[in-house]
């Protein structure tokens, strides 16, 4: 993935938040007019939580990505279990999917522990679920294993997959190549005996849709 610069993160920022506080002024004219439209209020205002929460989340991901793109990140390292981890972003994302009637659910092998920056690997989740709600129709999925060497958490989910490496000038336009390539830096920040993280993408093998990797050395 080529590497962007400071700019581009820049208007990308200011473009998505500006498509956020958008939905934002539409859902609280909502609740002023709920009268007249025969609106659900406590579904608007679950709608304006979870919107609020993504793009607070959206803006951690650009710290770290403005951070990290100018090596002014200090990674730090914790020992997780993982299946206690992968828990908690389930727990926190599950509203997200919930508006959406999506089902979002994680697998994890017994007794499994990593080595990670969680705070990292937070967002870097956090990030891929949120660009897989934009796709998915029924189900997404996290799961994390061990092999070889490294910890992999995987992303899934139903919808069409991704487009074509060449489409990536595409995906950059959707927010979806920021995403991925904010995946990128931050498994790229493992690094272990000089042996750097990195992502694959590719088709899901068990819900037909994209399919996300972050592999993390150990």
């Amino acid at each position: 993935m080529n590497e962007l610069d400071i700019s581009t993160i820049l208007a990308s920022a200011i473009h998505e938040s500006k498509n956020r506080i958008g939905t934002l002024l539409y859902h609280t004219h909502t609740i002023k007019n709920h009268q007249e439209m025969n609106t659900d209020i406590d579904q608007t205002v679950d709608t304006i939580e979870n919107i609020l929460k993504q793009l607070n989340d959206e803006w951690v991901e650009y710290l770290y990505l403005y951070k990290l793109s100018t090596n002014g990140y200090n990674i730090h390292y914790e020992t997780l279990d993982i299946s206690e981890f992968l828990d908690d972003q389930v727990f926190v994302l599950s509203s997200s999917a919930s508006s959406k009637n999506l089902s979002l659910t994680f697998t994890c092998e017994k007794k499994l522990y990593g080595v990670l920056d969680e705070r990292l690997i937070t967002s870097a989740i956090s990030t891929s679920v949120y660009n897989a709600l934009r796709f998915a129709k029924k189900s997404i999925k996290i799961s994390a294993n061990k092999e070889d060497n490294f910890l992999v958490f995987t992303i899934e989910d139903d919808g069409p997959g991704f487009l074509n490496d060449e489409d990536d000038d595409f995906l950059f336009s959707e927010n979806t190549g920021l995403g991925l390539y904010f995946c990128e830096l931050s498994a790229q920040s493992h690094v272990v005996n000089e042996v750097k993280g990195y992502i694959s993408k590719g088709k899901s093998t068990q819900l037909d849709g994209a399919c996300l990797q972050i592999f993390l050395p150990q």
